[in-house]
C-alpha cells in the first residue's frame, strides 16, 4: 500500500459460485436430456453475454505494453515492440514481477479460496478507500466483484498515447511500482515524485492487464450534486471544483461478464469529506459492500477519519484489513466477528505510539488464529503479519 492515505487496504477476493441443478423432487431427479438443455441454455446465455462485451484494441495494447505483457494481433506495434529498450522493459518487469509472484500473490490466491469463499460473487462491491494505484492487492483478493471503487490521494492522471511511448516512461512506469514489488505497498511520499505529471491511471492499467484483463471501456467521470457520476471523454479537460475520477470497465479473460473500476483521486479527511456529500452519496449508491484496508497508515485509528470509518461499519457487510485498518477494540464495541490470522507485531517505527493495539495483542494471545503464509504490509520483512476478517452480524 503506502505510507499515507494509499495502498493497500478492505478486502479481496470474491470467488464465483457455480450453478447447481435443482431436482425434481416430485419425478426424482431430471432425466439425461433435461440436463443437456439446461446446459445447453446456459452455455448459449454465456456465450451471448460475452460477445455482447467489445474489447478495446487498442487501450487493451496500451495496458499490455505498460504491463509487459504480450500484445497479440496488433502488427502495428511490431517496431515498437522490436525496439532494444522495450524489451529491456520487459525483461525488467518480469524480473521484478516473478518473485512478487512466487513469494506472495500465488499464496494470497491460495488463502484467497480457502477463507474468503463465502464473499465471492460477482454482484457484489468492493470498497477500497486509502488505495492509491493498488488494485493489484484488491483484484487478487476479490477477482470477481462487479464494480471496485478505490480512492487515493494522488490525481488520477492520464494515458500516454502509444506512439508517445519512450524509454524515459516506461522506465518511470518501472520506478513508480518498485516498491509495491518490493514491499507489497505504496509509499505516499515517493508516489508524488514517481507519478508527477502521470497519475495513477497508467499504474492501474498495468495492474489490469497483468491480472488478465483487457480493457472495454475507459472514460471520465464527475459526481453530480446528487453523487450520480456523469460520464465524458478522456480527452476532456476537467473543471476546476468538481469531484473528478476515471472509470474502467474490463473483462477478465476468464469471465463472461465485464467489471467496473471507478477510481477518485481526493482528500477524505474529516473536515474535507465533510464538504463532500456526493462523494459519500457515490459510495452509499452500490449495493452489497465489502471493504479491504492494507497498509493504511494507521489512518483510521485517530479522530481524522470518522466519517470514513463509520461510512466502513455502516455500508460494508465485511472488512479485510491488516492491523492499519479499523482497531479491534471498535469491532468489539460494534459486535462484528473477528477471524485473527498470522501474527501482530507492534507498528514500524514510522508510526506513533497510539497505533499500538494492546486488546488486538492479546487477542493474539487467546483467540483462535489461523496461519498466514505469505508477508504483507509494513511488516514485509518478517512474518509478523497481522490479517483480520471482520463480519458484521
Amino acid at each position: 500500500m503506502k505510507l499515507s492515505l494509499k495502498l493497500l487496504f478492505t478486502y479481496s477476493a470474491f470467488v464465483l459460485l457455480g450453478f447447481l441443478s435443482a431436482c425434481d423432487s416430485a419425478g426424482g431427479g431430471s432425466t439425461r436430456e433435461d440436463s443437456n438443455d439446461t446446459t445447453q441454455t446456459s452455455e448459449n446465455a454465456e456465450s451471448e453475454t460475452t460477445a455482447s462485451i467489445t474489447i478495446d484494441p487498442y487501450r487493451t495494447a496500451q495496458a499490455n505494453i505498460l504491463g509487459a505483457m504480450p500484445v497479440e494481433n496488433a502488427p502495428e506495434w511490431d517496431s515498437l515492440m522490436n525496439t532494444d529498450w522495450m524489451k529491456q522493459h520487459y525483461q525488467q518487469f518480469e524480473q521484478a514481477w516473478k518473485p512478487l509472484e512466487e513469494s506472495r500473490l500465488s499464496k494470497m490466491r491460495e488463502w484467497r479460496a480457502e477463507y474468503l469463499q463465502d464473499f465471492n460473487k460477482k454482484e457484489n462491491t468492493l470498497f477500497y478507500p486509502f488505495s492509491g494505484p493498488d488494485f493489484l492487492n484488491v483484484y487478487e483478493f476479490f477477482p470477481d466483484c462487479s464494480d471496485y471503487l478505490m480512492f487515493g490521494l494522488e490525481p488520477a492522471g492520464k494515458l500516454t498515447p502509444i506512439e508517445e511511448y519512450t524509454p524515459t516512461y516506461v522506465g518511470q512506469i518501472r520506478g513508480a511500482l518498485a516498491e509495491i514489488f518490493q514491499r507489497n505497498y505504496f509509499i505516499t511520499s515517493y508516489m508524488g515524485g514517481d507519478l508527477a505529471g502521470i497519475g495513477v491511471f497508467p499504474i492501474i492499467e498495468a495492474f489490469l492487464s497483468r491480472t488478465n484483463n483487457e480493457i472495454v471501456k475507459t472514460e471520465r467521470f464527475y459526481l453530480d450534486a446528487d453523487g450520480k457520476p456523469q460520464f465524458f471523454a478522456l480527452e476532456e479537460e476537467g473543471e476546476a471544483g468538481r469531484i473528478e475520477g476515471i472509470m474502467i470497465e474490463f473483462k477478465n479473460k476468464s469471465k463472461d461478464y465485464s467489471q467496473k473500476l471507478y477510481y477518485i483521486g481526493t482528500n477524505v479527511v474529516e473536515e474535507e469529506i465533510k464538504k463532500k456529500p456526493e462523494l459519500i452519496a457515490f459510495i452509499k449508491s452500490f449495493p452489497n459492500k465489502y471493504t479491504f484496508v492494507k497498509s493504511a497508515s494507521y489512518l483510521l485509528h485517530g479522530g481524522e477519519f470518522v466519517t470514513m470509518r463509520d461510512l466502513i461499519l455502516a455500508e460494508t457487510n465485511a472488512v479485510l484489513q491488516d492491523d492499519t485498518g479499523i482497531r479491534y477494540d471498535v469491532y468489539q464495541k460494534e459486535g462484528w466477528e473477528v477471524q485473527l490470522f498470522g501474527k501482530y507485531a507492534r507498528p514500524i517505527a514510522d508510526f506513533g505510539g497510539y497505533t499500538y493495539q494492546p486488546v488486538l495483542a492479546q487477542a493474539f494471545q487467546t483467540e483462535e488464529v489461523l496461519p498466514l503464509d505469505f508477508t504483507y504490509g509494513y511488516h514485509w520483512k518478517t512474518d509478523n503479519t497481522s490479517v483480520l476478517l471482520a463480519k458484521k452480524k
